[in-house]
């Protein structure tokens, strides 16, 4: 055991435990997510004590200027002092405005800020609620906008989504924190091309990132892959399918599972299969000595999607400093561990 401090009181960790582990274990109210150190929604501050390796991963420059560690990657350590952050440390205030129903499981919200963010298509920010509740949600729109558009599906037994999805109303207030992450476009990448794979509402972001670069000027070929399991989750279809007119090196591939093909037939241009076969089959990755165009994969959807797709996509050939992923994290609701 390692006794530690938080806010002023004794905590006793188990071997194995991480800071964040054992608050949870004591009834410390304590925010949390993804439990991997991404969502940054559960830092805490430090104030004395010796911090172990990889307390701070991931976080900027100024949040490690502030003494500012994720509980959740660190793990006690004898003496260590730590205290709760209070929201307006950290969030800043923001409300609904403006929200509309894009499919029977998804909604589009476009939510401002106090302050002008500059935030990119492939980030994601934290948005935190009246009780305290936070969930991290991907940004779907480029840097143009004062607003920050987001698309959330309604999960089953999803807090947030749910009270987003049914109660939550255009002027609600929230708190917001970020933007956070690198998945995102750069004039940098203007000659390579452009595979971009989706599954669910991991295409807002993806939607944003092609738009992103038409609107810079991208020169190599975009294909973008949105893989769903019904055709009434290709709930951009008709707007992916009108860019693809309007752009000669933008192609749009909406991709059903095989399971699906004798019972989907309203929708054009329909692709069966997995989005990654199809992919791969429709622009083999091919690295050519001195050329200046270079094959980039964007991936993004829930967890297991994304594992894949980078599995997939560095069996075919393309190195993982080329490989810009967003992972749905969510927070574990069983009350039994796996």
């Amino acid at each position: 055991m390692t006794r530690f401090f938080y806010d002023g009181q004794d905590c006793e960790s188990l071997n194995g435990e991480s800071v964040l582990d054992t608050l949870i274990r004591e009834g410390h109210q304590v925010n949390y997510s993804c439990k991997k150190g991404a969502c940054k929604t559960c830092l805490v501050k430090h104030v004395e004590g010796e911090l172990s390796t990889g307390s701070q991963r991931g976080l900027t420059v100024n949040l490690k200027k502030n003494h500012y560690l994720c509980a959740c990657q660190c793990k006690p350590t004898p003496g260590l002092k730590l205290k709760s952050v209070l929201a307006q440390d950290l969030f800043i205030p923001a409300q609904i405005h403006s929200k509309e129903y894009v499919s029977e499981s998804v909604v589009k919200l476009q939510i401002s800020s106090s302050e002008l963010l500059n935030h990119s298509a492939g980030q994601y920010i934290n948005l935190r609620r009246f009780d305290g509740l936070t969930r991290s949600y991907a940004v779907a729109n480029d840097p143009g906008s004062e607003l920050i558009e987001l698309h959330v599906r309604r999960k089953y037994n999803g807090q947030f989504s749910d009270w987003l999805f049914n109660h939550a109303s255009i002027g609600e207030s929230l708190l917001l924190q970020g933007p956070w992450g690198h998945c995102c476009y750069s004039s940098a990448y203007v000659d390579d091309d452009l595979t971009l794979i989706a599954s669910g509402t991991g295409l807002g972001p993806i939607y944003g990132i092609a738009r992103d670069a038409i609107k810079n000027g991208h020169r190599g070929e975009i294909n973008l892959y949105h893989g769903a399991r019904s055709s009434s989750e290709l709930y951009q279809h008709a707007s992916l399918l009108q860019l693809m007119l309007e752009h000669r090196n933008f192609t749009y591939h909406a991709c059903l599972p095989l399971s699906q093909v004798e019972g989907e037939q309203q929708l054009s241009r329909v692709q069966f299969g997995d989005p990654f076969d199809i992919a791969t089959a429709h622009k083999p990755i091919k690295e050519e000595l001195n050329s200046t165009s270079r094959h980039r994969v964007y991936l993004c959807g829930e967890p297991d999607f994304v594992t894949r797709g980078q599995a997939s996509a560095f069996l075919n050939g393309v190195p993982l400093k080329r490989m810009h992923v967003l992972s749905f994290e969510y927070k574990d609701l069983r009350t039994v561990p796996r």
